[in-house]
């Protein structure tokens, strides 16, 4: 999809892509690549998502604001995000900036059977006091990964067959790339347990079917045979988000949709993603995407 739009702030992307990766009819990964112009004050557009983030700038200047970091930005920089991290771009009223955005759940790298190696994520969650969110540009690996960006917008364009796994091929070479050629990880040699990966893929599972009813955190607990405290740390390991905060975002993410594709009000939303009032979700709403709910949809409604 390609179009003039706004972002989940309200601020607008004169150009626009949009494509994502669903398997079994779920949505683990996207892609999009986006043109900002004009003055964007970082108070105004600071946020967090529930998805873990790698981004290319295609072109353009202007600095990025992520937790307590601030980096100049110029084309070809690199930029590795978690999903916790509030983060956003400021630019001045004559900057503009192209980026191309990859969002994607740590379920899209676990695989189907669970074939998972948790040093595939290290780059977010186990991060030494070397690591920077920006690339080095000096780097020989760094090209390797701005070419396999490239590489991967081909796929998107194109979309031979099977171009999904080529999506999720390029990925896991980018992931690779980042524990072997960059010093921005805790060096280990742990190996976790697939056992805990299949524990992991069934609480998460549960939640995605149940997120739209009061879920307890003893319930999840009980599936992974932990007692509530050490379930929490566990579960963070491979999610970087505590359970609640997981549920409360997949809840804001599905309330996106509807907010996006329906003339559903605002206080049935809240119901359907299961909010047990009006006034939490709406905090809730603006906590996790810097608006309101009916800020969003007057800036996203897709006509």
């Amino acid at each position: 999809m390609s179009k003039s739009f706004f972002d989940d702030l309200g601020n607008i992307y004169y150009e626009y892509y949009h494509d994502s990766v669903d398997i079994n009819g779920k949505h683990y990964f996207d892609f999009s690549i986006g043109t900002i112009k004009g003055e964007r004050k970082i108070n105004q557009v600071i946020h967090s998502h529930p998805r873990l983030e790698i981004s290319i700038v295609k072109s353009g200047t202007g600095k990025y604001y992520i937790g307590d970091h601030i980096y100049d930005i110029q084309k070809g920089d690199i930029f590795i995000i978690n999903n916790i991290e509030p983060h956003g771009i400021e630019l001045t009223k004559d900057e503009s900036l192209t980026n191309m955005i990859l969002h994607f759940e740590p379920r899209f790298v676990w695989g189907e059977n669970n074939d998972f190696d948790a040093r595939f994520l290290k780059i977010f969650f186990d991060r030494n006091e070397s690591f920077s969110h920006k690339l080095d540009v000096n780097n020989n690996a760094t090209k390797q990964m701005q070419r396999l960006f490239a590489e991967m917008e081909e796929e998107f364009e194109k979309k031979d067959s099977e171009y999904y796994l080529m999506v999720k091929v390029k990925l896991l070479n980018m992931l690779v790339l980042l524990l072997r050629h960059y010093e921005y990880v805790i060096d280990d040699d742990h190996r976790e347990h697939i056992q805990e990966i299949k524990i992991i893929n069934k609480v998460t599972e549960y939640i995605d079917e149940r997120f739209d009813a009061e879920i307890k955190l003893q319930e999840l607990a009980d599936i992974a045979y932990m007692n509530p405290t050490y379930f929490s740390t566990f579960f963070k390991k491979y999610n970087g988000l505590s359970p609640i905060d997981y549920i409360i975002r997949k809840r804001i993410t599905r309330a996106i949709e509807f907010l996006r594709a329906t003339d559903k009000t605002i206080l049935d939303i809240s119901g359907l993603c299961g909010f047990n009032n009006s006034s939490n979700f709406n905090k809730m709403f603006k906590k996790i995407t810097g608006t309101t709910p009916s800020s969003f949809r007057t800036n996203n409604k897709v006509r």
